[in-house]
């Protein structure tokens, strides 16, 4: 089923990133030109100062303690330029980080200025995050790459002021707003030149990645699996919570069942197949039996689907739960399509829907779950379906009915969704009364 997932707000979620290895994030740190450049400038600006003392002012905080002022003399800028094969652009910009990240003053091995050669990952890696959040607060685009984050691909130059404009209606309270990107193209405020600088110092950082989209002839940017790690980073320090793939395997299948709507098929197939790989086909099908027992409708529905990949050995396990009311309606019906004898109960194929359309209804939004949920019907007949739902005593029913009344494309069937909501609210004390959490049971059954 093509349901886009949503946060409880209904935002679109982050997309799920998987994470490049320490040391290969290291290694494309190691040879980002602005963090070389840093590096170089720190060690010509050291041995200048060894050679006339006082030729270059410490680093110290500009009025606003942004970002640290630069103390190179213009001669020794232009010695420096010309030495390190730098424009003055170039040099101002490996100023500001070398000074931000703290590179100035400090050659000796294994010190800031001396890492990229001699550095592990981890200290590389520190130093690259430092230079990064120095970039950032000079080109003040970290709403921008927060937006690349979020779109999680490539993003059309042209298209970057509607994925910042994403980004920033879901920010975290305290977010900035990049002056950059304060308004809208043709909103007469938009910098395109400084922009283009910007993002090229980013690139040059090792942060976003430019490239061309030929059909459309226009430039690309996106995040570099080196920036997207940095900007996680970043993003987790101000409280987001961002799925990561790779990381569910340790987890209670109920953390997994419910992760499992952030990813998409590939990912959460990998992510199922690590969590089978650490348990035995029985402890699993025990652990998602529990999960389903004890989870929302989404959890149940989420939890049998992993079933299936757990194999024969599940089947024991799901016979038990037909002493289960609630989860009887899912083990009948997955017990038959592994070729098992399970008798579906009075009302049990009605409540199963309302309790897939419920758990669907967790994940997406009510207009997607309507167009895919009822069966296959002809108009009547899914009007007659649908009318003979209030019947079922289910918690999330009246829900379902009233997305059903809403979104429904089919006036008849929209209509019967609205009376049997009716009727289901006018029935619902005695309904509460009962104590009924489940479909009847069927006429023979002994739970």
């Amino acid at each position: 089923m093509a349901i886009s997932p949503r946060t409880a707000h209904g935002a679109p979620r982050p997309p799920v990133v998987r994470l490049a290895p320490r040391d290969e994030l290291a290694a494309a740190a190691r040879v980002a030109p602005l963090l070389r450049a840093a590096r170089d400038l720190a060690l010509w600006a050291a041995v200048r100062q060894a050679k006339v003392p006082g030729t270059w002012a410490a680093p110290r905080l500009a009025a606003d303690q942004a970002m640290p002022e630069p103390g190179l003399s213009a001669a020794d800028a232009a010695s420096a330029a010309e030495d390190l094969d730098l424009t003055q652009e170039e040099l101002a910009t490996a100023w500001q980080v070398a000074a931000g990240a703290r590179m100035l003053g400090r050659t000796e091995p294994g010190q800031p200025a001396d890492i990229l050669s001699a550095g592990d990952p981890d200290a590389i890696l520190t130093l690259w995050d430092d230079a990064l959040g120095v970039t950032l607060r000079t080109t003040e685009l970290e709403g921008l790459v927060t937006a690349l984050y979020t779109v999680g691909g490539p993003v059309r130059i042209d298209a970057l002021f509607e994925a910042y404009e994403t980004a920033r209606r879901q920010a975290l309270p305290g977010d900035s707003v990049p002056q950059e990107v304060a308004s809208e193209p043709g909103g007469g405020n938009t910098d395109v030149v400084g922009l283009s600088a910007a993002l090229e110092t980013l690139a040059d950082l090792g942060v976003v990645d430019l490239g061309s989209d030929e059909e459309a002839g226009v430039l690309t940017v996106t995040l570099s699996r080196l920036g997207t790690w940095g900007v996680h980073g970043r993003l987790r320090a101000r409280g987001w919570q961002l799925p990561v793939a790779g990381q569910l395997a340790q987890d209670r299948a109920a953390v997994l069942l419910a992760a499992l709507a952030d990813y998409d098929a590939e990912e959460g197939e990998a992510e199922i197949a690590a969590w089978l790989a650490l348990r035995g086909p029985g402890d699993a099908a025990a652990e998602l039996m529990e999960a389903a027992r004890q989870g929302s409708p989404g959890l149940r529905g989420a939890a049998f689907a992993v079933l299936d990949r757990v194999g024969e050995e599940a089947i024991p396990p799901v016979q038990e739960a037909l002493a289960d009311p609630v989860l009887r309606p899912h083990a009948a019906v997955w017990l038959r399509d592994h070729g098992e004898q399970a008798e579906l109960g009075r009302g049990d194929q009605e409540w199963l829907l309302v309790d897939l359309g419920a758990g669907l209804l967790e994940e997406a939004q009510p207009e997607d779950v309507v167009a895919e949920l009822l069966p296959d019907l002809p108009s009547g007949g899914q009007a007659k379906l649908v009318a003979g739902l209030w019947q079922v005593a289910h918690p999330g029913l009246i829900g379902l009915l009233t997305a059903l009344g809403s979104h429904h494309h089919d006036p008849a069937v929209a209509k019967a969704a609205r009376k049997a909501a009716f009727k289901a609210r006018s029935s619902a004390p005695a309904q509460a009364g009962s104590g009924q959490t489940g479909p009847p049971d069927p006429p023979d059954s002994r739970p």
